[in-house]
């Protein structure tokens, strides 16, 4: 009978995440995981090729857990899509500190757009949809909101501001309406 594995890619990965939250990506390399895991590296690199792949593996399931943020103040509240959208964004970085730093506060070099989102096509279907901007407005909208979002989300992501979620819900509502006034009058002259 063969002998069943210990440490699974499962658990590699469940134990790469938990370093990931408390120590974040610096922290994360064979021998701490190893040490997590409480085995060798070797069962590490019988699942993964090298760390990288671990990396690339950990992003996707860090942009899962981000989705599902995102889905519970779309699913489970009454505001708006959109400003549900932001509230998710901003409760993953709240709540998976390393994760969100992992993803969203690491140099992007060659990478594109700076605010690339796995929600990216839902959000324009939002903007386009229930507020009838243009999908390259919408995409101009959205880059302006994220700069005001990401920065109120990396503030309460290092703990350099302490507000409620009503408080957020206010600043991100009165910057949302104050773009839609601005895009509204430019829709207008043209």
């Amino acid at each position: 009978m063969p002998k069943v594995k210990r440490i699974n890619r499962e658990k590699i990965l469940e134990g790469a995440l938990s370093i990931i939250q408390t120590k974040g990506i610096s922290g994360l390399n064979a021998r701490s995981l190893a040490c997590e895991l409480n085995c060798s590296t070797q069962p590490i690199y019988s699942e993964y090729k090298s760390m990288d792949d671990l990396k690339e593996e950990l992003k996707k399931e860090a942009e899962i857990i981000y989705k599902r943020c995102v889905n519970y103040y779309l699913n489970e509240t009454s505001y708006a899509s959109y400003l549900a959208v932001g509230l998710g964004f901003i409760k993953f970085a709240k709540e998976h500190k390393g994760l969100f730093q992992y993803l969203y506060m690491q140099p992007q070099e060659n990478k594109g757009n700076l605010f690339e989102d796995v929600n990216e096509k839902e959000i324009q279907t939002i903007l386009v949809e229930n507020y009838k901007l243009s999908i390259n407005d919408a995409k101009n909208y959205h880059t302006e909101m994220s700069i005001y979002t990401y920065g109120l989300a990396c503030a309460l992501n290092v703990n350099h501001i302490q507000i409620s979620e009503e408080e957020i819900v206010e600043h991100l509502t009165t910057q949302f309406k104050a773009l839609m006034l601005i895009y509204r009058n430019e829709e207008e002259k043209k």
